[in-house]
């Protein structure tokens, strides 16, 4: 059999290879795929063939440009210092170690991933897990033997009073996630934003009983098939963690993540995240009010600004920030969700959202670059000015359209024309948020301003100078 050529490869951080395949088995010509990290990164140049961590064997043809210099820059100055700050939580706390290292080797043997118009480059996954395949098979006696014992023990306990109790009270529907039945279901399914996870309500179960613990709150649990994006998003949850306590806070907190979700057969082909849970993402709060005012207006924008910030710091381009990826919390704050799609600045991107995405990006896509697009910080600020004109007018830019539309009208967007949309659209609202607004939404990612500017934006210091903070004084 022929071996498959990559064309316009180039190796990216992650240690893997994208480029255009021709000659695959099971991949369309034409398609721009990422390996697995390939075994010798030194052997990869022109007319080599090269092998993956995977086994999969590729022909190297026409290499494509390195990252540029400003943008090696960038990536090395930000991941430097997220990694300087990771290495000192790590002597620290060394009791997380197990968990994410088995995390990591799972992330670091990914299958290849195919791309899908305005759908991104994920693809899907199959690992072997202890004693369990992940694609469904079972590897051993012993995992038969665990799934007999554990299917007697669950059927013991959900024929007694106190689980027909707990059943009505929390609405389980008897499934369970984690090898240990760490967490219950409960209610019924909803589909992530982005369609490739369902989100369910779960409780962390009480060790001596099986039920929830008592007075438990709801957390959320994220189930998906695509090991890669939700292994990529704990990942990026951690790295927000090495920052401290500050920045999380300004997103739900991650609890816990199963690289194999259960014992069940409907789960062991999938993995989970467990997350806080807030009471309803921040598009369907935006729709109950029409629009947002006043310091409710206020407090969301600088929620929404200090996750980018957050981010960055981490050395992260979000590439995915819109209304629906934040949630309002019972007590009425604002905290980000969804970060399987953030990369490292520098990077590529493996997913895209139309209205959030930039002019420069669009204009990348449309001419076939889309997935060769260096990620810079700006692209998120542009994503942040989108997500504060919606907050402040009830309604997205480009509500209406469709994702061809939206990709081409951003393509051909000019300063001129955002400003007479501006204008049209705020009437006679505070002229110093549209002032800001104009300044994310420039044309030109060099001039648009980084996090720390907007933050000291009049807009946010009129009034209370610690505004920035997140203080209300």
């Amino acid at each position: 059999m022929a071996v498959p050529t990559l064309d316009r490869w180039k190796i990216i951080s992650t240690g893997s290879v994208i480029g255009t395949v021709r000659n695959h088995p099971a991949i369309a010509d034409g398609d721009v795929i990422t390996t697995s990290p390939i075994q010798d990164p030194n052997t990869a140049s022109r007319q080599s063939t090269i092998t993956t961590m995977s086994g999969s064997k590729y022909r190297l043809l026409e290499p494509r440009g390195e990252i540029s210099p400003a943008a090696k820059e960038r990536e090395a100055a930000a991941l430097a210092a997220a990694l300087a700050e990771a290495d000192a939580n790590d002597r620290r706390n060394n009791n997380y170690n197990a968990q994410p290292a088995q995390a990591s080797a799972l992330s670091s043997s990914t299958s290849e991933k195919k791309s899908n118009f305005f759908g991104g480059w994920g693809g899907p996954f199959k690992k072997a897990g202890e004693g369990v395949l992940v694609n469904g098979s079972s590897s051993g006696s012993s995992a038969d033997d665990d799934e007999t014992s554990e299917v007697r023990r669950k059927e013991i306990l959900r024929s007694s009073p106190q689980w027909e109790e707990a059943a009505r009270k929390y609405k389980l529907n008897g499934d369970t996630i984690g090898l240990e039945d760490e967490y219950l279901l409960a209610s019924k399914p909803e589909r992530s934003t982005s369609g490739k996870s369902n989100i369910w309500e779960a409780y962390k179960t009480d060790e001596s009983t099986g039920l929830p613990k008592n007075n438990a709150y709801p957390v959320c649990m994220k189930i998906s098939t695509n090991l890669e994006a939700i292994s990529r998003e704990y990942e990026n949850y951690r790295k927000l963690s090495f920052l401290g306590i500050w920045e999380t806070g300004r997103f739900v907190r991650c609890y816990e993540f199963f690289p194999v979700a259960g014992y069940d057969k409907r789960f062991r082909t999938q993995c989970a995240l467990a997350m806080e849970k807030g009471s309803r993402d921040l598009k369907a709060f935006l729709n109950s009010k029409g629009k947002l005012e006043n310091k409710e207006l206020k407090d969301a924008c600088v929620s929404a600004t200090q996750c980018v910030q957050a981010l960055h710091n981490a050395g992260l381009v979000w590439t995915d920030m819109k209304t629906e990826n934040f949630v309002v919390m019972p007590s009425g704050a604002v905290k980000g969700i969804d970060l399987e799609s953030a990369m490292p600045i520098g990077d590529y991107p493996v997913d895209y959202s139309p209205e959030a995405c930039p002019p420069e990006f669009a204009k990348a896509f449309l001419e076939g670059d889309g997935p060769y697009f260096e990620l810079g910080t700006s692209y998120d600020v542009w994503s942040l000015g989108m997500l504060m004109l919606e907050l402040s007018t009830g309604r997205g830019y480009f509500d209406g359209k469709t994702p061809a539309q939206i990709t081409k009208q951003l393509r051909d967007m000019d300063d001129e024309k955002m400003a007479r949309d501006l204008d049209e659209s705020f009437g006679e609202c505070d002229e110093r948020l549209r002032d800001l607004i104009r300044r994310c939404l420039q044309t030109d990612c060099r001039k648009r301003p980084n996090t720390a500017q907007i933050l000291m934006h009049p807009y946010f210091l009129a009034g209370n100078p610690f505004a920035f903070l997140g203080m209300n004084i």
